[in-house]
């Protein structure tokens, strides 16, 4: 053992371009954002598993077997990966130990942010902290193994990203690809308040390719010449070229069912007060919207949101990733 408690946070992230239709071998563009998920570990006498959360939530596991201790009925849903991350890490290490695991989310859960995944980053950096310093590709890959619990054919994309923050330019068969510039982009996140299952969406998706053979095809080459000219354009910091491609990333999204009504009013405030580009991030069906506004205009945008009822994270691009402490 090399200390018995450790801390280990991981950032949430948004997709900027090119969600549902990277699955079928188009680009996609993702940034980490300023918005963590911090995780700490203490080791215990009782070789349990108690997992605690702000989010409301508790429950420990004893070999293996789950014990709700406060929370609804999807408790157990959210907690499986963060116990799957610390078991791998004792299994990997030989370790038959009791660990109680705190986390801390700054970002709200199921709204498309990436939060199963940064819980699984740190969660594993964490508990692996306990033994050794942790290697961040080892990290990533164990935590996209839990993540899998969640989002049964993730690309892993969350799990990088999250991992080693900054932007990232992908797909399945090139792999990832820092876009390597220092340019921050002026984004505004809008939470719609609904929570979506991304797996039922991914199925939507899925069924829509297969009744539209030819046209999911054509969206699928648009998809990707929106992620390459949006690449091109966050290098040289064209940020109105950049929130027209999200606007049209939008309309691809609509085509292919997957925007929600609440998505349309919301996308009807933000370019009323000034938004360059509005578009869901994630899978859709509700969850988050992100806002590419001038910094000049973000305060009143940011108010006129918030006089609609709708919750406003303002936020930066993360350049840190894993942080152990």
């Amino acid at each position: 053992m090399r200390k018995t408690s450790a801390k280990a946070s991981a950032p949430a992230k948004i997709i900027l371009f090119g969600e549902h239709f990277v699955v079928y071998g188009s680009h996609a563009i993702m940034t980490a954002i300023n918005r963590r998920i911090h995780v700490a570990v203490f080791l215990n006498k009782t070789q349990t598993i108690n997992i605690t959360s702000n989010m409301g939530i508790i429950g420990s596991y004893t070999d293996s077997k789950f014990n709700l201790i406060k929370g609804g009925k999807n408790t157990k849903e959210i907690l499986d990966p963060v116990y799957k991350s610390a078991i791998d890490v004792l299994s990997e290490r030989k370790q038959n130990l009791g660990i109680d695991i705190n986390v801390v989310s700054e970002v709200p859960h199921g709204v498309g942010l990436g939060s199963s995944a940064a819980c699984c980053v740190a969660t594993v950096a964490a508990v692996d902290s306990l033994f050794h310093k942790p290697d961040k590709q080892w990290v990533c890959s164990k935590a996209v193994e839990s993540e899998r619990l969640v989002h049964k054919d993730s690309s892993g994309g969350d799990c990088y990203i999250s991992t080693f923050g900054g932007l990232i330019y992908y797909s399945k068969i090139k792999g990832f690809k820092t876009i390597e510039t220092t340019r921050d982009l002026s984004l505004i996140i809008v939470n719609t308040g609904i929570k979506h299952r991304t797996g039922d969406l991914v199925s939507s998706v899925k069924k829509f390719k297969n009744d539209n053979t030819s046209l999911f095809k054509d969206l699928s080459s648009y998809a990707d010449n929106i992620c390459q000219d949006a690449l091109t354009a966050i290098n040289i910091g064209d940020e109105k070229k950049l929130g027209k491609l999200m606007n049209e990333n939008y309309t691809l999204l609509q085509q292919i069912r997957v925007s929600h009504k609440k998505h349309d009013q919301i996308a009807k405030i933000c370019f009323k007060n000034g938004a360059l580009g509005v578009k869901p991030t994630g899978a859709g069906g509700g969850g988050s919207m992100i806002v590419l506004i001038l910094k000049e205009d973000k305060i009143k945008l940011t108010s006129e949101i918030e006089r609609n009822s709708y919750e406003c994270i303002p936020v930066k691009i993360d350049y840190d990733g894993l942080v152990v402490y």
